[in-house]
């Protein structure tokens, strides 16, 4: 139901160990998920059924009006600026499309289309998501791309067989270049399960005392072995060697976890700093630039014993983790670079006396940043592996090398249980989303014991460990959001209910409900720490006036994996103890040439309120008294007097952003926001907090 697994293969599965043939002096390690392998797998042989591939295959003159509609609302989900704009045809049909527009509205573009338009969209999406280094090595690319757009049915055949041969080539030359000792492979458990919570998630209370758990815990280190020796197993058949470390799915680990992955006979495993540091019980970074109190500390392995028994643990930086993952692609790619070896011999030099041959490991998901470089990262990767290669006192090495030589370990006798995400499981159980996920699977699982016990119908027991990942909670609460969270909200529903079916017996109809509550509250990444008394005239008037208000951050309106824009990327929120204070700033570049935008703005408070302003004419349609300006953010303010509130009463709030009458962006994406009103003392009782 969703392109991921085919569109990363074809664009990032390949190119990433491919470019290290180029360089003698370059070693790296890659960690595949064994659920990841199998779908590779299936995508190599010719029965894979796939939406997106179906709809790409049918003649443009057969395409229905639901596959049109298809078409425009998911083949453009690309980075518009690195894979759509440098296809000037394709870039043109995205603008006939609308960088934004409203479900209810694409009755109306879809007449707009020709069929030669909607055949050049089935063409250009999958010609977008193809690496740039295919191109040097198939020349009917190079055709495809210099003809950009006009497309023919038999073009379609030349995307259809380089496909085929890229996804054929990828386990090979991982294989290669294992047996070179270029790279070191390893692996996770099977589903990519949160190996901590599989085992008792009431381990997530270590991190975050009051968090809310399930009524009924789930406690199952069967399944969590189980996830451990099937992963080792598949992974053995397919590359010939057993792995001999794991990445924890999240960087998840537990003092249990470890001695899981060790009865296992796994040598190592990386997770993140911040899981150091709490071990430790030391401090990590202070100050603005996030220095190291303790670097001797991070840029070493350790080991973790118990019962005669040991395993090494990697530490990410995850400064220089982070800046690859988010922040060079904003750059030049040889200044970012340049800038990660500056950072890399300083880490060096800070523990020049205190450790020889210190470990810095850099550690990110390997396929979801590149399309937010120029090239596809490579030409990040060419700058910085040619620095790496002039520069002698940076070596590359993989784990299980560097283990085999260093003198370096240190020692861990208890491990803080948390993810490389905030060093916590919150992402994945404590909302109410989150623990009915964990509640169903529960229910689901004691049901399909109670009839086999002895774990004979092996299909009604895969589907539960399907249902184990971590992804489906992934996208339940409000912490990510996506255009795609109802189909993993089905997916995950479905595979539960196919133990039923299993079993030959109708599922549940709890299980045909979905979990996803779209009335609810959401909680804002940052509470209000004063009062405040910002000057509404739409514009950052200065640097102080919104400083110690609430803050809820903008959720992109993208498909899952691959980041779009958020049209409003934050609301801001205040109060003094006479009015309400909204700010909301909105990201202008794929809106300027919009002049009939308008932003709603519903409140629930004593009564329900809204709040019409259309930007064009600077018109206010309102049922209450207020203030609003929009020059480069929109600024609010709105007397507590006029929605009759009273402190610590709730309000309830949520804003749309308009274009023509259409609604294309709301923050938060789903439910509403809830302000208390404060008291008179309230920066007096913030004080004392």
């Amino acid at each position: 139901m969703l392109p991921w697994v085919l569109l990363h293969s074809t664009k990032d599965y390949f190119d990433m160990p491919y470019m290290l043939k180029e360089y003698k002096g370059i070693r790296q390690n890659f960690n595949i998920v064994p659920s990841l392998l199998m779908q590779i797998i299936d995508y190599e042989g010719s029965e894979v059924k796939d939406i997106y591939l179906d709809v790409f295959k049918k003649p443009a003159e057969e395409l229905t009006e639901n596959d049109k509609s298809f078409l425009l609302m998911n083949f453009f989900n690309a980075n518009w600026e690195n894979m759509v704009k440098p296809i000037p045809r394709y870039y043109e049909l995205l603008r006939k499309r609308g960088f934004y527009y409203s479900r209810e509205n694409l009755d109306n573009i879809r007449r707009y289309f020709s069929e030669q338009d909607y055949r050049d969209i089935q063409v250009s999406f999958f010609l977008a998501w193809i690496d740039p280094v295919f191109f040097d090595i198939h020349e009917p690319l190079r055709e495809l791309r210099k003809k950009g757009g006009r497309f023919t049915e038999e073009d379609k055949g030349i995307i259809e067989s380089v496909h085929k041969d890229i996804l054929k080539g990828i386990i090979p030359l991982y294989k290669e270049l294992t047996r070179s000792g270029k790279i070191e492979l390893s692996t996770s458990p099977f589903y990519h399960p949160i190996i901590p919570l599989l085992i008792d998630n009431r381990v997530a209370k270590e991190a975050l005392p009051d968090i809310a758990l399930p009524e009924n815990p789930f406690a199952c280190p069967e399944d969590a072995s189980l996830q451990i020796e099937k992963a080792i197993r598949y992974f053995e058949g397919v590359f010939g060697f057993a792995p001999n470390g794991m990445w924890p799915p999240e960087g998840s680990v537990s003092n249990d976890a470890l001695k899981l992955y060790i009865s296992h006979g796994i040598n190592w495993v990386a997770t993140d700093e911040a899981i150091l540091f709490k071990s430790l019980n030391v401090d990590g970074r202070k100050g603005q630039e996030n220095i190291l109190v303790h670097p001797e500390y991070l840029y070493r392995p350790y080991r973790f014993e118990r019962d005669g028994k040991a395993i090494n643990i990697i530490f990410r930086d995850r400064e220089l983790s982070d800046l690859v993952s988010f922040h060079y692609s904003k750059m030049s790619p040889k200044d970012a670079a340049n800038d990660l070896l500056k950072r890399i011999l300083r880490a060096g030099e800070s523990i020049r006396y205190k450790l020889s041959a210190p470990l810095i490991n850099i550690t990110m998901d390997g396929e979801n940043a590149w399309e937010n470089y120029i090239n596809d990262g490579r030409d990040f990767f060419r700058y910085l592996y040619e620095g790496i290669e002039k520069e002698e006192r940076i070596k590359c090495t993989t784990i299980s090398d560097y283990l085999k030589k260093t003198d370096n370990l240190g020692h861990i006798t208890n491990c803080f249980a948390g993810s490389w995400i905030n060093h916590n499981f919150s992402v994945w159980i404590g909302d109410v989303e989150d623990n009915t996920s964990w509640s169903l699977l529960k229910e689901t699982r004691d049901f399909l014991l109670s009839k086999d016990p002895e774990k004979k119908n092996t299909k009604a027991w895969e589907s539960i460990y399907i249902a184990e990942g971590s992804d489906w909670n992934w996208w339940y609460g409000d912490e990510h959001a996506s255009e795609n969270d109802e189909i993993f909200d089905l997916l995950f529903r479905e595979n539960l209910s196919n133990v039923y079916r299993f079993l030959g017996l109708e599922p549940p109809d709890k299980l045909t409900i979905p979990i996803i509550i779209e009335d609810r509250e959401i909680r804002p990444s940052r509470e209000p720490a004063n009062f405040i008394h910002p000057i509404i005239d739409g514009k950052m008037t200065n640097y102080f006036e919104w400083i110690g208000s609430g803050f809820l951050e903008g959720k992109s309106h993208g498909v899952a994996v691959h980041e779009a824009v958020s049209l409003m990327k934050g609301l801001y929120y205040g109060f003094n103890e006479k009015s309400l204070y909204l700010r909301v700033d909105i990201d202008k570049k794929y809106i300027n040439g919009a002049k009939d935008f308008a932003f709603e703005i519903h409140i629930e408070a004593s009564e329900s309120f809204e709040i019409h302003y259309n930007i064009k004419d600077d018109s206010v349609t309102a049922s209450i008294p207020v203030d609003i300006c929009f020059v480069d953010i929109l600024e609010v303010k709105i007397s507590f007097e006029s929605l009759n509130i009273k402190p610590n009463d709730v309000i309830d709030i949520w804003v749309s952003l308009k274009i023509k009458d259409m609604k294309v962006d709301r923050i938060p994406s789903r439910g509403y926001l809830s302000i208390v009103a404060p008291s008179k003392n309230f920066e007096m009782e913030m004080w004392y907090v």
